[in-house]
């Protein structure tokens, strides 16, 4: 045993460095990159850094759910939905993977599969304002226009309350102004939605989905005017 032991610890100390790196250390890099990739903008390269991350860490449930999103940026939906569906065969609480399927499912224009996935998200995290949004949206989309403006109502009371509750990390948070900016637009309520988009615009000048959001709450309000 003894000669066993100092095979094993003569063993150990030969590897060359880096070699004891495992799976999940190479993959954490891998993601590092892909994220870095992703602020950048350069969504192929990090689609490139997301596959050889699930390619070494097949059961990394993060890195399938960041794959999946690169493919959204990339376009590729159908393939965002297979990494989405990975991340959470994984891991079937994680939320934000429910609520990212149910946007690529969307986009799809499978509207009921959608609001499938934003109510597993839901289930997992009631107060997951995102989502609730995104489900009100896909509603909207089938037709049901009174449900959806009912869940809008819904989206801005709970962001109110979080603002009430939370004023000085509302006051970094750019996401939680857009959710109430989109609900206040569906809901026709141009001129505070704009107000709303403002706030997050403060927070983060380069929020992409504020910029939009505001965009188009001021066509509307200068079509409106026009008229």
């Amino acid at each position: 045993r003894l000669v066993l032991a100092i095979l094993i610890l003569s063993a150990v100390i030969l590897l060359p460095p880096g070699s004891a790196d495992t799976p999940s250390d190479i993959a954490a890099a891998h993601l590092q990159k892909g994220d870095d990739l992703m602020v950048q903008k350069m969504y192929h390269e990090a689609l490139d850094a997301y596959n050889a991350a699930v390619t070494v860490d097949p059961y990394n449930s993060i890195a399938w759910n960041k794959l999946g999103k690169a493919h959204m940026r990339t376009g590729r939906y159908e393939d965002a939905v297979l990494a989405f569906e990975h991340a959470i065969a994984i891991d079937p609480y994680y939320s934000e993977a429910w609520t990212n399927l149910g946007d690529s499912m969307a986009v799809l224009g499978k509207y009921q599969e959608a609001i499938r996935a934003y109510d597993r998200a839901l289930g997992i995290n009631q107060r997951d304002i995102y989502a609730l949004l995104r489900k009100g949206m896909s509603l909207q989309e089938t037709g049901d226009s009174a449900g959806a403006m009912e869940i809008y109502q819904e989206v801005i009371q709970l962001a109110d309350g979080e603002m009430r509750k939370h004023p000085n990390y509302a006051g970094f948070d750019a996401e939680l102004w857009t959710n109430k900016g989109d609900a206040l637009s569906r809901l026709g309520r141009y001129e505070e939605a704009v107000t709303a988009y403002d706030s997050a615009l403060e927070i983060n000048p380069k929020f992409e989905r504020a910029e939009q959001g505001r965009t188009k709450a001021m066509d509307a309000i200068l079509l409106a005017r026009g008229n």
